[in-house]
């Protein structure tokens, strides 16, 4: 009786111990699922206003559709902050958008590809958003912008055309970075990111 007694005992812590660890198991998983949905819903958010930021204020340059805004400062925010699968696509779709509610559809596939390396050169894995990397990231990003519009501009029109709107393409990835440096310094004064952060 004691045998059979002590066997069903440690049958049953087996089974509680196999619970314990089933539960803990879960835990990471939920935390996962819970870091995707914050991470998703930041994505939308960048999306959201990179679209808005470059469908206006924006200024027209040449005669293909082309225009200087200021999207790429929050693109460059969102890479700061966003693991890059989900910065990739904030900026990819934001700027897509934009190009397509602008009248500039033809224009969108280049961006969506463009939008999206140029956040390759940038980490979120720093406290700050304005770490060493992305000190320099903007200048890798700009020669992606300049070197795929050129190429996107050259295919859709004329390469002539094309050459004509790179110093725009330039000045506009300049005015981008310059507020991009501008605003995270702000954010980073106020521990934003960290704020922002907070589920993690």
């Amino acid at each position: 009786m004691k045998d059979t007694e002590t066997l069903e005992n440690n049958v049953v812590s087996m089974k509680e111990e196999e619970k314990k660890k089933e539960s803990n198991d879960s835990v990471p998983e939920k935390n996962n699922d819970k870091k995707a949905l914050f991470y998703l819903v930041y994505a939308a958010m960048f999306a959201a206003l990179t679209c808005a930021v470059t469908f206006f204020p924006k200024i027209p340059i040449g005669s293909n559709g082309g225009y200087i805004h200021l999207g790429d400062a929050v693109i460059f925010l969102s890479a700061s902050v966003l693991p890059l699968p989900f910065a990739m696509a904030s900026g990819a779709v934001g700027g897509m958008l934009s190009d397509i509610f602008s009248g500039s559809a033809a224009w969108a596939p280049w961006t969506f590809v463009i939008k999206a390396l140029m956040c390759v050169f940038f980490t979120s894995k720093k406290q700050k958003m304005l770490c060493r990397r992305n000190y320099i990231a903007p200048v890798f990003a700009l020669i992606v912008s300049v070197v795929g519009y050129y190429a996107a501009e050259g295919v859709l029109y004329s390469w002539a055309s094309a050459l004509t709107s790179a110093p725009f393409t330039v000045v506009q990835d300049v005015a981008g970075a310059a507020v991009y440096y501008a605003v995270a310094a702000a954010l980073d004064k106020g521990g934003i990111k960290k704020k922002m952060l907070k589920f993690k």
